[in-house]
């Protein structure tokens, strides 16, 4: 047997003719070329995926759902405090409980932007973009380190211009920043595994922890890793030390937690927290939720056609993973998947993590579509096709991406909560009562009771702020307290867009 046919057969891909050298996917001429012009090619897409990014970034999206959150509560964290807007309570007070629905690093990270640049919506937005292209640039370094520079490249592309993450990255989502530490994450891993040491794996281990404390569902890149050592089976000294870091990194924030928010009486951490963690693994619905397959569908019908291509290639991603499953399982053994490992186990744990959780779907979304993008294309690259389809599939790839988010920015251009915030503070007196969704309270001035929490307010609310989606509405998700109130109301004025449909109502007072 040559050396090249037991270099093949040791990372399974023996008999596959993209592991030859000479028959490498990317072409002859691609090896012949310096890495510099690698570099210099990736920077030249990483600052047009930049540009396309920033362009209208305070008008198109319209403000999305939590962003709302994220800036009421980062905004307060400037006065030191991490709370909400806070609740209306009976008798004229309002409740001072923390916001613990998420970790808070995100939000202290926010509130330092907002001290330098000024505290809104669209400066939170900037911050996202500025994570953005530092994530795509850690993730083209960790294609590199696995495919070498040219398989990093045409890998990348679909990345930084594909429409449904063009249009999440330029939402303040916690995500944006959590996709960073990811990165990041896998970077130091993939580099434990080539130079072995327990101090390289340590220190992947302690990031994969903070991947975890920083946002519950970053607990997915220590599954992703568990599943990536049993695909590899070596350096199993060191994979120990990784998962006693990463649990030690999650256990000590969970502590610190613990001893500082949960007060006798009060267990706010422990509370909140469990809420989040139940919507992961599928116990609890949170408004917004898909719940099958079909709503999928029926959300891009209704709301999210644009984005018809990032499903396309998300399916072909699918089905490529799964076919190296079968070959997993027809072999008996991991070694089909062995020379695209951790890109492979990524992916696998995406999509059974999140394809059971009942969390939001367009953020979440995202945590699949990166690695199914890099694990697709760096597939595609071995395939035994010609170089020019090769560069037709990518170029097409890329042009379907590019139109899905140049469709976006005149449909999403419409901002409901924009006009809600605007009318609220305009016609509706600064000290009237309002019943209203978590994201609409943190941009009014006016106590405010929540709809799934309207009892305190049954006597004191004089309006209503509703909110209706394809997958939530106020009426679904409202209490008897709300349905209460909502007898007799009269519709006074409403706004429309793609993002949803918001309507304010006068309450009959003391129902």
């Amino acid at each position: 047997m040559t050396a090249v046919m037991r270099s093949a057969a040791l990372h399974g891909d023996a008999g596959d003719p993209a592991a030859v050298p000479g028959r490498h996917a990317t072409g002859r001429w691609w090896h012949r070329r310096p890495a510099y012009v690698t570099v210099l090619a990736f920077i030249a897409v990483l600052a047009a995926g930049a540009a396309l990014r920033l362009w209208h970034l305070s008008s198109s999206p319209a403000w999305q759902w939590d962003e709302a959150v994220y800036y009421r509560v980062a905004a307060n964290v400037q006065h030191g405090v991490l709370t909400e807007h806070p609740l209306y309570l009976v008798g004229g007070g309002q409740s001072p409980e923390p916001f613990l629905y998420q970790p808070p690093f995100y939000f202290l990270m926010l509130s330092r932007w907002f001290s330098v640049i000024g505290a809104s919506i669209y400066h939170a937005r900037l911050l996202g973009v500025i994570l953005t292209v530092a994530m795509q640039t850690v993730l083209f370094r960790l294609l590199w380190k696995i495919h070498g520079s040219a398989v990093a490249l045409f890998a990348i592309i679909p990345v930084i211009f594909d429409g449904w993450l063009m249009y999440i990255e330029r939402v303040s989502y916690i995500e944006n920043a959590l996709m960073l530490i990811i990165a990041v994450s896998f970077l130091l891993y993939q580099r434990a595994l080539e130079r072995p040491s327990w101090q390289r794996f340590a220190i992947a281990g302690t990031v994969i922890g903070f991947a975890g404390s920083f946002k519950q569902t970053g607990v997915y890149v220590l599954i992703a890793v568990l599943l990536c050592w049993l695909v590899v089976r070596r350096a199993h000294k060191g994979h120990l030390v990784l998962l006693v870091a990463a649990l030690g990194v999650l256990v000590a924030y969970v502590a610190v937690m613990v001893r500082v928010f949960d007060v006798p009486g009060h267990d706010y951490y422990i509370g909140q927290s469990t809420t989040q963690v139940r919507r992961v693994v599928g116990l609890q619905h949170s408004g917004g939720t898909l719940t099958s397959p079909g709503s999928v569908l029926h959300l891009l019908a209704a709301q999210y056609k644009f984005f018809v291509p990032s499903l396309l290639l998300a399916l072909v991603a699918f089905v490529a993973v799964v076919r190296r499953v079968l070959q997993c399982y027809r072999a008996r053994n991991w070694e089909p998947a062995q020379s695209n490992a951790l890109l492979f186990s990524w992916l696998v744990t995406g999509i059974v993590v999140f394809g059971v959780s009942s969390l939001k779907f367009p953020q979440y979304f995202a945590l699949i579509l990166v690695p199914a993008y890099c694990f697709l294309w760096t597939e595609v690259i071995r395939w035994n096709w010609r170089q020019a389809w090769k560069g037709v599939a990518i170029t097409a790839a890329a042009l379907a991406g590019l139109g899905s988010f140049l469709l976006t920015v005149p449909a999403f251009s419409v901002n409901t909560l924009a006009q809600v915030q605007q009318y609220a503070a305009t016609r509706i007196p600064a000290n009237s009562v309002v019943v209203t969704e978590q994201s609409i309270g943190d941009l009014i001035q006016q106590p405010w009771c929540t709809v799934e929490a309207a009892t305190n307010c049954v006597n004191a609310a004089t309006y209503a702020i509703t909110w209706r989606t394809y997958l939530q509405s106020s009426f679904k998700e409202g209490d008897p307290s709300f349905h209460r109130l909502m007898n007799g109301a009269v519709p006074v004025r409403s706004f429309s867009g793609v993002v949803g449909t918001a309507t304010i109502w006068k309450l009959r007072l003391g129902q």
